[in-house]
């Protein structure tokens, strides 16, 4: 059994620390295992074979260099988005000396934000998702780890533990009887 007061990593109430870089490419790695994740599912879930366009090209054939493209495109955008996000955040800690505060989400997310924003090259979408990323991420940064009503049940659901011996129910007890061929099931 895993005692999750320990603060182990598995922990839900786990609380992130470290160096900001660790943390920075930690997140990108895990933003870039997402996109590639995305962007197979996008290549694949597409009709039309992936291919690109060339003279020398035969019709039908997907190449590498193409699937390689429309793989690893997601890919780089989300590690960039996961890191810009999470170094933003260690910055923004490290200067105000504060680890816990709303603001650090709502620069970050921001950050984020922007970075999502840019993929389509145009400024005004850049900037309106910035300000609705940062404030989406204060939400939930200021909503806290607990997003239940009946935090007791949800105690019970993560650190509930069962009996040491299991009860049987009177019907399971008289199947067994019934069939004695599986009483040991």
């Amino acid at each position: 059994m895993v005692d999750l007061s320990k603060g182990d990593f598995n922990d839900p109430k786990h609380v992130v620390s470290g160096p900001g870089y660790i943390r920075t490419m930690y997140s990108a790695g895990t933003g870039f295992a997402a996109g590639t994740f995305y962007g197979a599912c996008a290549a694949a879930w597409y009709p039309d074979p992936v291919q690109e366009s060339s003279r020398v090209n035969l019709g039908g054939t997907s190449q590498i260099r193409a699937v390689g493209r429309a793989v690893l495109r997601p890919a780089m955008w989300a590690a960039l988005v996961a890191g810009s996000f999470t170094a933003t955040q260690c910055v923004m800690e490290a200067a105000r000396n504060e680890t816990q505060d709303h603001w650090n989400s709502l620069v970050a997310g921001a950050v984020g934000g922007g970075v999502i924003g840019m993929t389509t090259g145009k400024p005004n979408i850049v900037i309106a998702t910035a300000i609705s990323m940062g404030l989406f991420m204060t939400a939930v940064d200021l909503s806290g780890p607990k997003t239940v009503y009946y935090e007791d049940q949800l105690e019970h659901k993560r650190n509930g533990f069962l009996p040491k011996q299991h009860k049987e129910s009177e019907q399971l007890a008289a199947l067994k009887e019934l069939y004695p061929k599986f009483k040991d099931l």
